[in-house]
């Protein structure tokens, strides 16, 4: 994958992640983001044909600080080699901006055959909800109401 297709799709997951998001909280969620970046160490034993780990071992498991989707771009993309996956939520927001984690696999591949979430249309990212409180669903995981997205950390 190329440099700008990742850009996009990561601006693709946002697309998707944000307004589901809003719809959830009773928060106002600026439209500006910031992402916070976490590179998971290989949960995996070995490595198939066409994969590597992150090569910064320093910075397996280390959180960034908030940083904007280019330096993102810089940190992940590695010549056409990417995450094979990375889970993206929101997860907090001050009155700038709407910060976004990114927890991100640490085996990285060019290969199409290893990404994950390539169904989603925007590889390898996958949008999730942020964590929600127990009565804010039905029987059938239908939202019932909506919630503070810092609920938890009260």
């Amino acid at each position: 994958m190329n440099k700008e297709e990742f850009y996009n799709n990561l601006i693709k997951a946002t697309d998707t992640v944000y307004p589901f998001t809003v719809k959830m909280v009773l928060n106002k969620l600026p439209g500006n983001f910031k992402y916070i970046v976490k590179i998971k160490s290989n949960f995996r034993e070995g490595l198939e044909e066409g994969e590597m780990t992150f090569p910064d071992v320093e910075k397996l498991n280390q959180t960034t600080a908030p940083i904007d989707a280019k330096k993102v771009v810089e940190i992940l993309w590695m010549d056409h080699l990417i995450p094979e996956w990375i889970n993206i939520q929101v997860e907090d927001y001050d009155e700038n901006y709407t910060y976004l984690s990114m927890e991100c696999c640490g085996r990285y591949s060019k290969l199409k055959k290893h990404l994950y979430h390539i169904k989603e249309g925007y590889p390898p990212f996958h949008s999730l909800s942020p964590e929600l409180p127990s009565d804010a669903l039905n029987k059938n995981d239908e939202i019932i109401s909506k919630f503070d997205i810092n609920w938890n950390k009260k």
